[in-house]
């Protein structure tokens, strides 16, 4: 069989993030206050999943939408200059490219998000030639690509039917409604909630419960419980990969944004080269690790070739 140019491919929120740092909370009436830093980098969680999964030695594509504006020059130009395939990220004539504005803390972030172009992609641009150019898809902010929620279970029908695996991260979903993502699992090959969304799919409580409910639909299911490592299930099988911090080994966190898109960029990477769970585990985890020493989601990604 003839190799495809690209490993994966996704539909991408392509996006910038403003990441401001600093131990304050905003105020209004005009109160100014000081930030220790800030960092402006490409945005989204399929733009954070492509990078890190060019930086590590795949071939990744993706299909969106930038303004005709700065902030669209700034990400193709980061994008192009990875080796990340931007040849289906059109420019907008009316549209903004979307931002992000986010203030970082230790452990947590408040996040103001203007969308722009990062929902423009509509149904119709998904056609057969992207499937001609990969050999897995991958499905990432689920829940913020409004306009295509209705259409996976049909394009997923279609991925397995031209033999294309497929995988499938939702990220949070701001409704808090969590509907759709039972009906498409039967159809994804690799499934990657962190805990809180897959207690929140499952409509269960404990982690387990929920791992192995959403198993029983078909996927292999990779849970991301952050400090607490990563469990994977499938059918009756179960992984477990060790917490990523120890009190004789605790790990730089300069901030945990898209930790979990690194993470889904290993995992990936080592399962499409066929690799064992707990090898695939553990390059997820050091991808996720790597991001987290570093401002912003894109600085700190790990760089290393994994053939």
């Amino acid at each position: 069989m003839m190799r495809k140019p690209l490993d994966v491919f996704c539909v991408a929120d392509v996006s910038v993030d403003l990441v401001l740092a600093g131990n304050v909370r905003p105020q209004f009436r005009q109160v100014e206050q000081l930030i220790d830093d800030y960092i402006l980098d490409p945005s989204g969680s399929a733009i954070i999943f492509a990078t890190q999964f060019a930086k590590i030695g795949g071939r990744v594509g993706v299909a969106g939408w930038v303004g005709r504006d700065v902030f669209g020059e700034f990400v193709l130009a980061n994008l192009n200059s990875l080796g990340v395939d931007t040849a289906h990220v059109q420019r907008h004539d009316t549209l903004k490219t979307g931002i992000s504005v986010e203030l970082t803390e230790r452990d947590d972030r408040a996040i103001l998000t203007y969308l722009g172009t990062i929902d423009a992609f509509e149904p119709f641009e998904l056609t057969g030639h992207l499937l001609a150019t990969t050999q897995h898809w991958h499905v990432a902010c689920y829940f913020l690509l409004r306009k295509l929620r209705s259409h996976w279970k049909s394009w997923l029908e279609r991925c397995r039917a031209e033999k294309l695996t497929t995988s499938l991260d939702t990220n949070w979903d701001p409704e808090d409604r969590w509907e759709g993502v039972i009906e498409i699992l039967p159809l994804v090959d690799v499934f990657l909630p962190n805990e809180a969304e897959a207690r929140a799919i499952a409509r269960e409580t404990d982690v387990t419960k929920a791992g192995e409910r959403l198993a029983g639909y078909g996927p292999l299911v990779v849970i991301k419980r952050g400090s607490d490592g990563a469990v994977a299930f499938k059918g009756k099988q179960r992984w477990q990969s060790p917490p990523t911090s120890h009190p004789d080994n605790p790990i730089k966190v300069v901030d945990s944004i898209g930790a979990g898109d690194n993470f889904d960029a290993g995992f990936l990477r080592a399962w499409l080269l066929g690799r064992e769970i707990d090898q695939c585990l553990d390059l997820a985890s050091r991808c996720a690790i790597s991001s987290l020493g570093a401002a912003g989601p894109i600085e700190g990604q790990l760089r290393e070739i994994v053939e």
